[in-house]
């Protein structure tokens, strides 16, 4: 039963993902090459035997294939379905099939046949991030600490529950998954972060001198000073934010300090100095009680942690040792204008993500125990839908089409990334590449691509060891 269980939980998501997300990408190439005249051998969904065909009226042979990790298009031309060698009998085809052929179009249709598979990973993202958004919100968990670990980074740190994460090392964190990319990305265990702190402090207008320049005056005051709204300045709507406190004085007494956001007085929200002002004026012989946010700056040594996952198993993950509040900002009844917007916008987000892990790798500055393969895949689609339902798992699809995507767009040869960069070559140079040189390039890329996916297997393989046995 437990077999049955892990095939219907793990095995069946993983190959309904991956063939939604091969199909997408090579539909990508397969659309586009039609629009442009250039005729499909062959439209696969998997590799290796055959298990089920047929053929169209264009003469394109669809299949789904035995092995479900991936999947090609075949142009006519191509000696194979990588595109990367042409076939021998290239020259006996009939004028009207070498119109089709791939290998004799001009390098810019075969730019536009290569560009198609990861723009259409990435089309197909921002469509789906757009439906959800759309038909349900978007589901954000703010940045507020809800509960501080004991003995762990934050803790020891100083940070409180309420703090409000606004950066680390200077990258904004709007909500907790931003926060968790940005502890992951870090390439050291020391990190600022800057937090608002909520506070509350009650306070009595005093009788106080201050003085400016040659003028003196006693006046019954709180004694903070507002900058006013300047053009030239940052603070433009004069936004409630402490310049100065006068010495002395009530404010000083009770412990507001500069810098302080004042957000509400007796629970009248105040927006803007002037509004605080005229508040306090109208209630200066009564005690007011004032919440504000407090910026700080916060020095935290982050560490290893046991993170225990939705299906019970406990990993080793680097942690600040903070959880977020249990309630979440959902943003209902969206529009649809908004939902496209904040359907690009979570695209490129990932993007940015993704391109910042991947150079910290390449600079050396973050290992690669990070990079996961086709196992690390199927575990996750696996966990995804046997504990956070169908739209957390079309999310993740989602997500990983955007990651398909941008992979497939890195400079490698048999990536499509690395076929681009040799139809620019030629698109500059006005000829092509001599099929040999051709060859060499795309042997080296195949090594680089495989030395890849053993490394991945590898850590594939020794996370499933440490999620079983740690």
């Amino acid at each position: 039963m437990d077999i049955l269980l892990n095939i219907i939980y793990y095995v069946v998501p993983f190959i309904v993902l991956l063939g939604i997300l091969v199909f997408v990408h090579e539909f990508g190439h397969f659309i586009i090459a039609r629009l442009l005249g250039v005729k499909v051998v062959a439209f696969s969904i998997g590799f290796g035997k055959e298990l089920w065909s047929r053929t169209d009226k264009y003469g394109t042979r669809w299949k789904i294939s035995a092995v479900p990790l991936g999947g090609y298009c075949q142009f006519l031309g191509d000696a194979d379905a990588s595109s990367s060698t042409v076939d021998e009998g290239l020259k006996n085809l009939s004028e009207e099939d070498k119109k089709g052929a791939f290998p004799l179009q001009a390098a810019w249709k075969k730019i536009c046949i290569v560009v198609a598979g990861p723009l259409f990973n990435y089309l197909f993202a921002v469509v789906v991030f757009v439906m959800l958004f759309y038909s349900f919100g978007k589901m954000v968990y703010p940045s507020i600490v809800g509960k501080v670990i004991p003995g762990e980074a934050a803790e020891a740190a100083g940070i409180m529950e309420g703090d409000r994460i606004i950066t680390l090392n200077g990258n904004l964190t709007p909500d907790f998954q931003s926060l968790s990319n940005e502890v992951a990305l870090s390439e050291t265990d020391d990190v600022i972060v800057e937090i608002e702190r909520p506070m509350t402090f009650k306070i009595s207008a005093e009788e106080t001198v201050f003085v400016f320049g040659d003028y003196q005056r006693k006046e019954k005051i709180l004694g903070l000073i507002f900058q006013l709204k300047d053009e030239k300045n940052a603070n433009e709507a004069g936004l409630p934010i402490v310049h100065d406190i006068i010495e002395n004085s009530a404010a000083e007494k009770v412990g507001f300090k500069v810098g302080d956001i004042i957000e509400s007085i007796n629970g009248e929200p105040i927006k803007t100095s002037e509004n605080f002002r005229r508040y306090a004026s109208e209630h200066i012989d009564e005690e007011m009680e004032i919440t504000l946010q407090r910026p700080m700056s916060i020095n935290v040594t982050l560490k290893d942690t046991d993170f225990e996952q939705s299906d019970g198993h406990k990993v080793k993950r680097r942690m600040l040792g903070i959880q977020s509040l249990p309630k979440v900002d959902f943003t209902a009844e969206m529009s649809f204008a908004e939902a496209v917007k904040e359907g690009f916008a979570e695209t490129y987000d990932l993007t940015v993500v993704t391109l910042r892990g991947l150079g910290q790798m390449i600079t050396g500055s973050r290992g690669g125990k990070d990079v996961g393969g086709i196992i690390r895949i199927a575990e996750m689609s696996g966990d995804i839908s046997k504990t956070g339902g169908l739209i957390s798992f079309i999310y993740f699809m989602a997500l990983l089409s955007v990651n398909l995507g941008l992979i497939n767009l890195l400079p490698i040869p048999v990536l499509d990334g690395g076929s681009l960069v040799i139809f620019l070559v030629e698109l500059v140079i006005g000829k092509e590449l001599k099929p040999n040189v051709k060859e060499n390039i795309f042997k080296v890329g195949l090594c680089i691509v495989l030395g890849i996916m053993l490394f991945a297997t590898w850590n594939d393989i020794t996370h499933l060891i440490s999620r079983w046995f740690d």
